[in-house]
């Protein structure tokens, strides 16, 4: 890291479409001792628009050129799901701090490639965006739930629905791009490694397309015998929802829409849904955002998830495409854990 403790860590940003442009302007207005220091995006236009509305910084022809760029601290990589493996491993090159977005790979061999390599490196440079370890919503079911005031956790209930997906979306498709935060919330709810899935799907409507599996049933079994069941719609139609539930001994937790106001309107009152997960988890992306700069400030570890999580998320997606696509129960093969990776306690938890 090249700033010092009174100057902003100077990010540089790949991957200006949504989730990249609401990262640069959240870095730029919410999260202290930051700046959005260069921006790249293969659509230039994009990419201006995004530096103009975080601070109007340069926009780079390269994304190595930024990685490599000496006035640039770290970087943040939310460019398209196929080239994070690749811009993770140029950042631990160049010996960059990254916060990557989710998946951290689309193959479990290119994710553990990253993890071989950082933990090679024997430094602990990667995150990874699984934002719902920062959402005040699964924060305190966790947190219910590991206090043990209702006994340890026994199983995981998670629904995850969009509200439209693209004509002609795969399963696979979207266990890789969706389900992986419910994968990661699974294993992060239970503190645990899935140990085998079961995966079941189906075409919601007929004008889909005939390969189309939008509704997803995931069942997961955990080492130590806890379970998760997992529904992802991706075609729901009402907007965007995600709910957590912890099953424990003698309770349950379970979490709440972050509602602000009851509405009243058209003859019908009631809560709005948002439409997509950017406004939903806003104030998580912000959480986020503002714990791995201060981890980087502060020569720590990010509290958040690691590319271990990266690796085990693409582990499981991997497993569920074969059962998805098999019908059967079936198992999930990690690879030994580097010591590197113990875990490090969340801050939003206790």
């Amino acid at each position: 890291m090249t700033a010092s403790v009174s100057q902003p860590l100077a990010v540089g940003l790949i991957g200006a479409g949504g989730m990249g442009t609401r990262h640069a302007v959240n870095l730029h207005r919410f999260v202290p001792g930051a700046r959005v220091a260069a921006v790249y995006d293969l659509d230039a236009d994009r990419a201006a628009h995004a530096a103009a509305q975080s601070g109007g910084g340069p926009v780079c022809d390269d994304p190595l050129q930024l990685i490599q760029d000496p006035a640039v601290d770290a970087v943040l990589i939310a460019s398209p799901d196929d080239t994070h493996a690749r811009l993770t491993l140029a950042c631990l090159a160049a010996g960059k701090p990254v916060l990557c977005e989710k998946p951290l790979a689309t193959g479990v061999a290119d994710a553990a490639a990253v993890v071989e390599a950082e933990a090679a490196l024997g430094r602990r440079l990667i995150s990874v965006g699984f934002m719902r370890r920062f959402d005040a919503e699964h924060v305190a079911v966790r947190s219910a739930a590991h206090s043990g005031a209702i006994g340890a956790p026994l199983l995981f209930k998670g629904v995850h629905r969009n509200a439209t997906a693209a004509f002609g979306v795969t399963g696979a498709t979207i266990l890789i791009n969706s389900a992986g935060h419910d994968l990661d919330s699974a294993r992060w709810m239970l503190s645990a490694e899935v140990a085998e899935v079961r995966v079941r799907g189906l075409r919601s409507r007929a004008d889909l397309h005939a390969d189309t599996r939008d509704l997803l049933a995931v069942e997961l079994a955990f080492a130590g015998g806890a379970l998760a069941v997992i529904e992802v719609f991706v075609n729901a139609g009402y907007g965007y929802e995600v709910t957590a539930e912890l099953v424990c001994q003698s309770g349950t937790a379970v979490s709440q829409q972050p509602d602000r106001a009851l509405v009243r309107a058209q003859g019908q009152r009631g809560f709005p849904v948002p439409s997509d997960w950017l406004s939903r988890f806003q104030e998580a992306y912000v959480i986020e955002l503002t714990e791995w700069v201060a981890s980087i400030r502060e020569g720590r570890a990010f509290t958040g998830a690691s590319a271990w999580d990266g690796l085990a998320a693409m582990t499981v997606t991997n497993a569920c495409i074969q059962a998805l696509t098999s019908g059967a129960v079936t198992p999930v093969q990690l690879p030994q854990r580097p010591g590197l990776y113990e875990p490090v306690n969340n801050a939003a938890a206790p």
